[in-house]
């Protein structure tokens, strides 16, 4: 569960930076509606078990993260990453500008110009290789603005963001699948 709550930052943010690079900006945040839905593609949900997880909101609209993060299967390096998007435009789903292919992950899970930093950051081990049954807790975890800043308003709306990770077990890689649907709306 950690991976994917980890995953689901990543996307977030690698989401907003895109957006950021485009546009007017506009005071727009993201709310989260559903966190690691199936991705209904075929490919395995993550093993990662997510205990107690909440996402948060302070009174000032900042993102805050509880909860504990659990390795039920090993992730080791390299960790592929694969994010893409889609959004809701005049009633369907169409790709959204939104992804990011991310040959390896490990190398990158202690840079602060990553958008799961402020996540990696908090955690005990801040390296790959992440064995079955690592757990990691957070409590109150402030997310800032995962490094995208401003969000213009052209992205307001509806939105699905997929999370592909895929790893080697006993030999063999394994891609995993995870989907989040979110709303960026005004603040």
């Amino acid at each position: 569960m950690y991976f994917r709550g980890l995953k689901i930052l990543t996307v977030f943010l690698l989401a907003i930076q895109g957006i950021m690079a485009q546009g007017d900006q506009a005071e727009y945040v993201i709310d989260i509606e559903d966190f690691f839905q199936d991705c209904d593609n075929g490919k395995p949900f993550p093993a990662i078990k997510l205990d107690n997880y909440e996402s948060l909101q302070d009174d000032e609209g900042n993102s805050l993260m509880n909860g504990q993060l659990k390795f039920e299967d090993e992730y080791n390096d390299p960790i592929e990453m694969k994010i893409y998007s889609t959004r809701q435009k005049q009633g369907s789903w169409v790709d959204g500008e939104i992804s990011r292919d991310v040959m390896n992950v490990c190398p990158l899970i202690m840079s602060s110009s990553e958008p799961w930093y402020s996540i990696t950051s908090a955690m005990k081990q801040q390296d790959c290789p992440y064995p079955a049954g690592h757990t990691e807790s957070f409590e109150l975890l402030p997310l800032g603005d995962l490094g995208f800043g401003s969000i213009p308003e052209s992205f307001a709306g509806s939105w699905r963001l997929y999370v592909e990770t895929t790893t080697e077990r006993s030999g063999e890689k394994v891609t995993e699948c995870f989907r989040v649907a979110f709303n960026i709306v005004e603040k």
